[in-house]
């Protein structure tokens, strides 16, 4: 009688545990984190994994990209809770700006996080001396954007899509565009609500598309005529409002009143109440002639 052939995983152990060890490094597991009420985390990546931020190439300062985010104080596992991720301007720094995204969010009821800017190469002859974020740029910060947002979605798994959202500022609110008009895969079905503030506007496109029209949309400009180009970006916002609205497109365009290129506490408190679907208060906007 022929003798049954054993597996080569039983005929040599040794081998099956190399591979073992072989495949734990390659693909690392997210690193567990204890998840408690209001605490804050650092999550730093390695050159391995991640480009250079857009920090370290328009500064030349190495530091490695980091997500931080941040529980609410309420924080349970038993339930689930909206993210917030505040994309900053600029440069964006090594890590983003995580008292931004608690600042518009608040400390209670959403896991609020932040991390920086991409770009595929930085060219100092350009205008902004290269570190305006641009179309050419979407793969860069696609892929990113994708490894730091999984590994938060690993980390924390009780998050809720269908009320999440993405908040830019300046730069931040231009990479946001370009994912959204790039219909990112990752980004339009892990957020439902996306906010630009003060940019952007000309980046957003083609949200006729199915996924993208399913979302929600607020663009905000100031109203400081100092600032150069004001007009423009009022006129701009207004014909954006108009045309997707016309295709069906849920997309609010508002101008703020005694604002210019900023975004502090007094604006981060209107795109707070817009996330939790408050009425906002009289007096935020200013209106804009037909």
């Amino acid at each position: 009688m022929n003798t049954p052939a054993r597996s080569s995983r039983a005929a040599n152990p040794l081998t099956f545990a190399a591979l073992l060890l072989v495949a734990s490094v390659l693909c690392p597991p997210a690193v567990a984190v204890d998840l408690e009420p209001g605490k804050v985390v650092e999550v730093p990546f390695p050159e391995t994994d991640l480009p250079p931020s857009l920090y370290t190439l328009f500064t030349g300062n190495s530091a490695q990209p980091t997500l931080t985010f941040r529980l609410p104080d309420n924080y349970s596992p038993d339930r689930k809770y909206p993210l917030l991720v505040y994309v900053p301007g600029f440069h964006g720094g090594p890590s983003g700006n995580i008292g931004n995204a608690q600042t518009i969010a608040g400390p209670y009821d959403w896991v609020v996080a932040s991390l920086p800017l991409f770009k595929s190469n930085l060219d100092r002859e350009e205008i902004g001396r290269g570190v305006i974020v641009s179309f050419e740029d979407y793969t860069t910060i696609s892929t990113a954007y994708e490894t730091i947002l999984g590994r938060l979605f690993e980390l924390v798994p009780n998050l809720d899509p269908e009320r999440s959202a993405m908040v830019g500022f300046s730069n931040g609110a231009l990479a946001i565009a370009v994912l959204v008009s790039g219909h990112d895969e990752f980004v339009l079905s892990h957020f439902k609500s996306f906010c630009l503030v003060d940019n952007g506007m000309f980046h957003l496109t083609d949200l006729h598309k199915k996924r993208a029209r399913d979302r929600r949309f607020l663009v905000l400009a100031g109203d400081d005529k100092e600032d150069m180009g004001r007009d423009l970006r009022i006129r701009g916002g207004r014909l954006l409002e108009d045309s997707w609205r016309l295709l069906g497109v849920d997309l609010e365009f508002r101008v703020l009143k005694d604002t210019g290129h900023e975004f502090r506490d007094r604006q981060m408190a209107i795109v707070g109440r817009w996330l939790r679907d408050e009425e906002f208060e009289e007096g935020s906007f200013v209106s804009i002639p037909d």
